[in-house]
Order: C-alpha cells, then structure tokens, then sequence
C-alpha cells in the first residue's frame, strides 16, 4: 500500500517558529533505517551480519553507515562471574569505539574475532563465559569499561595527559552517552536511548512559544540573540520535570548551551548549527575566548580533546566563530588562530574551501593524531 506523507501543517507551523524554509528529499527507506538502528541497538555480529571492511574510520571513531558504534567480545572466558559483578575488572573484554591499535592490527591481519557491533549507549551489554570449575556456561550482562587505548586515542576528557587517580576517573565513570554526545557532530546519525526522557503538557509548544517571545528570543546562559533563528532557542525545564511549566522553573536557552545542560546528552543539535550560535555569538561580542576554560565552553564538544591537548601544552588560545567570505559563500572555522592564518575543522568541506584561500587547515582528528607537527603551525 502507498503512504501518503503531506508535511504542509508541519512546514508552517515551522515558519511561524523562525525556520528557514528548505526542500527536504527522502531518499532512503524508513524500513532500511529501522533495520540499521534496530540492528546495531541489538548487536550485530562481526564476519556474520557484516564484515570488518564495513567498519569505517571516522575521524578515528568507529562507524557503520553514519552510526557512531562500538566493538565488543561478549566471551570473558572463565573470568564471566567476576565480569558481571565488576564489567570493569582488568580481566575484563573492553568497549573499542576508536580506531585503536587492537582495530588496527584486525584490520591489518584480514583477522578478527567475533566481535559484536553496537551504538547501544545504555551501558550494560550481554556476556557470556564457562565457570572457572565446574565448566558450566554462564550467561550475564556487564557495565563494560572503554578500551583505555581508545581513550588516550580521542584525549578523552583529557585522559592521555592525565595522571593517576584523575586518568582513573575518566575510565571509571565514563558515560556512553555522554561520549556519543560529544562526538555527534561528527555523524548525522544519533543513537535512540531506550530510557524514556518523560513527556510534556499538551499545551507545552505555547508555553515554549509564549516564554521564549517573553525572553525576547535571547539565551538566558550565554546571552546570543536568535530573534532571526527562534528555531535555535529551546526553553529548558530546571528541574528536569517536563510538566512543570511553572515560569520559575523555565529557562530560554540556545540549542547549544541546552545540550550541555546535565542530564541533556539524548539531545543532538548539528554541527552547522553550533557554528552558527558561535558565529552569531561572535557578532555580538558574547563572548571573551582569551582562556581556554571560555574556549571550552564554548566549541563544539567534538573538539575537547583537542583543545584540552592545546591547554596542556600551553598553546594560544584559538578564536571561535569566524567566518570567511569564500566567492558567494562564509565559511565558517571551528577553531582559528588568525594571525597564523591556521585552522583546525570538523567537516572536509571546510578544509577544502579555507585551503583554497591560503589557509592552512587540519582536521581536528589529525590535529590530534598529529598533534606535535601540528602545533608547529600556532606557537
């Protein structure tokens, strides 16, 4: 039977809102997409279900067709027990979601185990293992902890710079999907979280209107004006009860600064929007990036590892939300250090553009790669 999809209430509800009008083409089959995600949500399996070359290296994060995912061996061997009680135990089989050197020497050999493929970002996943003694199968799940070697890879939280007990609490209380989070710039795809996240009041998209006009279209954290992109500006619940409209429990916040609320890391805003509220924020001198601790506040997540790498090493601090006039086109720079004529950037779209004009531009994850080459460029 053919469906009938008619978007016309939508697209002018969204007007009203301040969103630019744009032509949208459904290319692929929501079946197709249902059957990746349900796919990847359930596990897959590495040499059944796809193949190691189907495994991409996206700026050295694992994915599998735009999905940001994980590898994993569900067999722990006779250290099963012990592994369902502490997932994180040194004998314990780890999460890769890098391009580590394990994933590497896979690739190299044309060997691999069986691996299960996931973006699952709950935390607990199932193994299985034989009973030290009595050789029995025992079946479990376990809060498994991230390849240690993947982290140093992404400078997670700083994690490769890092020094006892503080390189330990990057590994211990890592949060999946917090770490999704803060890549998602990087896919066009984000995992759906089973948790439920509640629902609002039925008259909540007037109450998020009404309040949002009252706060004349300006975020309430960082200050940015978005009276010209009201679509950008979201209205935050304080407490986290999305039927609690109270007015002092409201807060008008830029879909960037919403994100990075607590609790906030189901939410997915795209990377072209955050360089928009950075370039907006920059025209309206709302922020002061002469210490890193601004700059990390305000750069897009994807970034931190970089920039924290930059801080460590004492590197001048990069400007945010510059754009350049590329023929009829701004293109807009992640981070850049004007007088070096140098920027690092997320998409290849901008590196090409900004070459073009002279600059020198890296990737972040080269940036990162690379890093001892690369600073060469800004000292």
């Amino acid at each position: 039977m053919e469906i009938s999809i008619n978007f016309e209430q939508l697209e002018s509800a969204a007007l009203k809102m301040g969103a630019p009008s744009r032509h949208i083409e459904l290319n692929a089959s929501l079946e197709q997409l249902s059957e990746i995600d349900s796919g990847l949500g359930e596990g897959l399996v590495l040499g059944e279900d796809l193949e190691l070359s189907d495994i991409e290296n996206t700026h050295n994060l694992l994915s599998y067709k735009g999905r940001q995912i994980m590898l994993y061996i569900p067999e722990q061997r006779s250290h099963i027990e012990e592994v369902i009680n502490n997932g994180k135990i040194a004998q314990a089989r780890r999460l890769h979601v890098a391009e580590c050197g394990t994933i590497e020497d896979m690739r190299n050999k044309g060997f691999f185990e069986r691996y299960q493929v996931t973006n699952d970002i709950s935390g607990s996943y199932p193994v299985v293992g034989h009973q030290h003694y009595r050789g029995e199968v025992i079946e479990g799940k376990a809060e498994l902890g991230v390849c240690k070697n993947c982290l140093r890879i992404l400078n997670y939280k700083g994690y490769a710079d890092l020094k006892g007990e503080a390189k330990d609490k990057v590994f211990l209380e890592l949060n999946l999907a917090e770490l999704f989070e803060s890549y998602s710039s990087y896919f066009k795809h984000y995992p759906t979280q089973k948790k439920s996240i509640g629902s609002y009041t039925k008259d909540w998209e007037l109450v998020s209107a009404n309040y949002r006009q009252q706060q004349n279209y300006t975020c309430e954290q960082c200050g940015v004006a978005l009276s010209n992109h009201k679509r950008l500006l979201h209205t935050h619940h304080i407490n986290g009860v999305k039927t609690d409209n109270a007015v002092n429990n409201l807060k008008a916040l830029c879909a960037d600064c919403h994100t990075k609320q607590p609790n906030h890391d189901h939410m997915y805003v795209s990377h072209e929007d955050r360089l928009l509220i950075n370039q907006l924020r920059r025209e309206q001198h709302k922020f002061d990036c002469s210490e890193y601790s601004d700059v990390l506040q305000y750069a897009d997540s994807a970034l931190k590892g970089l920039l924290l790498k930059c801080q460590t090493y004492r590197l001048p601090t990069p400007e945010l939300g510059i754009c350049i006039k590329h023929g009829n086109e701004l293109v807009s720079i992640d981070l850049a250090w004007p007088r070096k004529k140098f920027a690092v950037v997320i998409e290849h779209s901008q590196l090409v553009a900004l070459r073009a004009l002279g600059w020198d531009v890296w990737l972040a994850s080269d940036g990162l790669a690379n890093f001892y080459a690369m600073q060469k460029y800004i000292r």
